[in-house]
């Protein structure tokens, strides 16, 4: 008799079985020192790109650069405002830090700087989400590896329109 392909080669799980499946992050177990370092380097990051892109909207030769700019300066109060919340969350104490400003010498050069940063912080926010299996976490830092990504490629778009 020949088996129906349709059907599964796994067996089904004995009666009374209770399937674990495991909470193993994909970068490995969570830290959560770690973790800690990580949100406050984000709220500092996140309060960093605040003051610059305040400096750089001030600079935009343009509606289109003024929109694309203040599109991404609201995005990253919003979450400051979110890691933040998370921060006082997990330490029941708010964040206490500085902001050292970005250093640019073109308002083109700036573009370029903000791109960067953008996408290092995506990448930074996604591996933070890999290493965690807390769904808060991973939720707020969805949202903000999403945006980063977004800004990314509008200063990139902004970037190569001034040549």
């Amino acid at each position: 008799m020949s088996q129906d392909p349709t059907t599964s080669a796994i067996p089904p799980a004995p009666t009374g079985y209770k399937l674990q499946i495991p909470q193993m992050p994909i970068l490995g177990p969570p830290d959560f020192g770690l973790f800690l370092r990580n949100l406050y380097q984000a709220i500092v990051g996140e309060a960093t790109a605040i003051d610059f892109y305040y400096r750089l909207l001030r600079e935009a030769p343009n509606e289109l650069h003024r929109e694309f700019i203040d599109h991404a300066y609201r995005d990253e109060m919003q979450h400051l405002e979110a890691f933040t919340r998370l921060y006082c969350y997990f330490t029941g104490q708010k964040p206490q830090y500085t902001v050292t400003p970005v250093q640019y010498r073109s308002y083109r050069e700036g573009l370029l700087l903000a791109m960067k940063d953008e996408l290092e912080a995506a990448e930074t926010y996604q591996e933070i989400i890999l290493s965690s299996t807390d769904q808060l976490v991973r939720d707020t830092f969805f949202m903000a590896m999403t945006d980063e990504m977004e800004h990314a490629t509008r200063f990139g778009f902004l970037y190569n329109s001034l040549r």
